[in-house]
C-alpha cells in the first residue's frame, strides 16, 4: 500500500476493514484510531521514513468484552484511576475521526446503509438533498442537481468503494420525467469531488440512452455514444479493466450490446454505484433499480449476466403521469415510437406487453401468457384479414369521426374493469410483413381517460385465422 506524505508529520494509511485511506501524524503512530468510513477501530502503523515508498496497512483491532470481577475493592480503585484516561482517549479518537471525515469527505453528507456496503452522498452543489432506500433488492434513489456534464457535476450517488477492476450491472426500472435529460445509470468515479474523472452508462426519460466520460479531474465531459428512442426499463452494465471502461446495454438482461469503451487514467481506489440527476435543480428525480449485486464484482472480467426476473402480471398501483409527461401526447406529429418492447400505463398501472395476438380482426396486446385477458389493450378491426393489415400504417387522430374501437382492460380491488373508446384517441400502428403466422409491428397509443393511459413500443403478434364454418345442414321437408 502506498504511503502519501502530506508534510513531515502527516501521512495516510489504509484501513484493513474497508480499504479506505486514513490520515494521521507522527504523534499518532502506533495508536488506536477509528475509521471515518466503516467506524472500526484501527491500529495506526509506525510512520515511514521520508524516502519510504510503501508501508503496511493499519492493524485490525478486535473489540472484546472484559471479564467482570466480583471484588469491589482493588478493582474499583483501579477503575477510578483509569476512568479519566479512558474518557480522554475516547475524546481524542472521536476528534481524529471527525477531522478525518472532514478532510476526506469535504463536508458532504455520507449515509451508510445499515447492514450493507452501500453509502450515499450528494455530489457537487444540489438544490435539494437526495436520498435512497434499499428494500428487498429494490433501490429507490432520489436526486436533484443541474447535470452530470461540463467540468463539474451535481447529482446523488449511491456507491461503494472498489479497489482495482470490477463490473457493475443494474436494471433501471423507472426514471421520473423531471426533464427530458434527467439521468439514471451506473457509474465508476475516481472521487466524490464534483469535478472527478468518471465513466457513466445512463438512461433518460425522453432522450434515449448514452455512455459519457470525463477523462481527468476538471476536464469537459465527452459523449462516447448516444442512442435515442430507448427508455426504461432497460439493463445497463459498466466494466473496468485497468484504465479501460466499457459500457453495455440490454433490453432483457440476456442479449447485450456494447455501447463503447473509453480510456480514463483513474486511480485503483475508486467508487462504483448508481447515479441519479434530475437535470432540474431543486426538483428531485426518483429512479428505481433492481438486479444490483450486493457487492460490486471485483475482477478483471465482466460479470455473467444476472438472471432475468419475470415481472408480475399485475403491478402495484402507481401515480398517474404528470400533465407534461412526454410519454403521453395526443399530437401524432410529435410521436417517435421507441424501438423497444412495448410498455406503458393502463388506468394508472404500469403495463408491459408479454403476448400479442391477431385473431378475427382483433389485435390483443396483453400482460401474461395464459388465461383470459385481464390486463391489456384490444384494437378491433372488424372483418379485417391478416393479409389486409400486413405492411399497413394506421393513423388515428383525436379528431377522427370514425375509428376502430379500442378497449382497455385492467383489474383492481373491485375486480376486472373495461373502458371503451370509439374515437377521441391518438394511434399510430404500423404492421410489418406476415410470415410464418407471425406479424411484427410498432404502436403508439394515447387515450383521453383522466389517468392518461398510453402504450408505445414494438411487438410481434401471433396470427390465427378463423376456423371455416361448417356448412349448414338442411332438414328435408316432411312428406305430405
Amino acid at each position: 500500500m502506498k504511503c502519501f506524505l502530506r508534510s513531515m508529520n502527516e501521512f495516510k494509511f489504509a484501513c484493513p476493514w474497508c480499504r479506505q485511506h486514513m490520515m494521521c501524524d507522527m504523534s499518532q503512530r502506533g495508536t488506536v484510531m477509528q475509521c471515518p468510513t466503516c467506524f472500526h477501530k484501527v491500529g495506526a502503523p509506525m510512520a515511514p521514513s521520508p524516502d519510504a515508498k510503501y508501508i503496511l496497512t493499519g492493524t485490525r483491532i478486535e473489540e472484546k468484552k472484559s471479564a467482570g470481577k466480583s471484588d469491589a475493592g482493588g478493582d474499583a480503585a483501579d477503575a477510578k484511576k483509569k476512568f479519566p484516561g479512558a474518557i480522554l482517549a475516547g475524546v481524542i479518537v472521536l476528534a481524529l475521526a471527525a477531522g478525518a471525515a472532514y478532510f476526506f469527505l469535504g463536508k458532504k453528507p455520507v449515509h451508510p446503509e445499515a447492514n450493507t456496503v452501500w453509502q450515499s452522498s450528494d455530489i457537487g452543489n444540489v438544490g435539494a438533498a437526495g436520498a435512497f432506500s434499499l428494500v428487498n433488492g429494490l433501490f429507490t434513489v432520489s436526486g436533484s442537481g443541474a447535470d452530470i456534464w461540463g467540468q463539474a457535476d451535481s447529482f446523488h450517488f449511491v456507491f461503494q468503494a472498489l479497489h482495482g477492476d470490477g463490473t457493475l450491472t443494474a436494471r433501471v426500472l423507472t426514471v421520473k420525467n423531471t426533464d427530458a435529460w434527467a439521468k439514471a445509470g451506473v457509474m465508476f468515479r475516481e472521487s466524490l469531488e464534483a469535478n472527478s474523472a468518471y465513466a457513466l452508462a445512463l438512461v433518460t426519460p425522453a432522450s434515449g440512452i448514452a455512455f459519457q466520460q470525463r477523462d481527468h479531474p476538471g476536464a469537459s465531459v465527452s459523449e462516447v455514444l448516444h442512442v435515442p428512442n430507448q427508455a426504461a426499463p432497460c439493463w445497463l452494465r459498466l466494466a473496468r479493466q485497468g484504465n479501460t471502461f466499457t459500457a453495455s446495454s440490454s433490453v432483457n438482461g440476456t442479449s447485450w450490446t456494447t455501447m463503447g469503451s473509453a480510456t480514463i487514467p483513474m486511480g485503483s481506489q475508486a467508487y462504483a454505484g448508481l447515479a441519479v440527476c434530475s437535470h432540474n435543480d431543486k426538483t428531485l428525480c426518483q429512479a428505481q433499480f433492481d438486479n444490483v449485486p450486493f457487492k460490486v464484482v471485483s475482477n478483471a472480467t465482466p460479470a455473467p449476466a444476472p438472471p432475468v426476473v419475470t415481472p408480475p402480471v399485475v403491478t402495484p398501483p402507481v401515480a398517474a403521469p404528470p400533465a407534461n409527461d412526454t410519454n403521453w401526447t395526443m399530437n401524432l406529429a410529435e410521436v417517435a415510437t421507441p424501438n423497444t418492447p412495448a410498455v406503458g400505463r393502463i388506468h394508472g398501472l404500469d403495463f408491459r406487453v408479454e403476448r400479442a395476438a391477431l385473431q378475427n380482426g382483433t389485435l390483443t396486446l396483453r400482460a401474461g401468457s395464459t388465461g383470459s385477458t385481464e390486463f391489456g389493450v384490444l384494437i378491433i378491426f372488424t372483418g379485417a384479414q391478416p393479409e389486409g393489415l400486413a405492411r399497413k400504417t394506421i393513423n388515428v387522430s383525436p379528431e377522427a369521426e370514425k375509428a376502430a374501437p379500442v378497449q382497455l382492460r385492467w383489474k383492481d380491488n373491485t375486480g376486472a374493469q373495461r373502458k371503451n373508446f370509439n374515437s377521441g384517441y391518438a394511434l399510430r400502428l404500423e404492421f410489418g410483413a406476415l410470415a410464418n403466422n407471425r406479424m411484427p409491428g410498432t404502436i403508439y397509443l394515447c387515450t383521453p381517460d383522466p389517468e392518461k393511459s398510453y402504450l408505445m413500443g414494438t411487438f410481434t403478434a401471433a396470427v390465427s385465422k378463423p376456423k371455416p364454418k361448417a356448412p349448414a345442414t338442411t332438414t328435408p321437408a316432411p312428406k305430405k
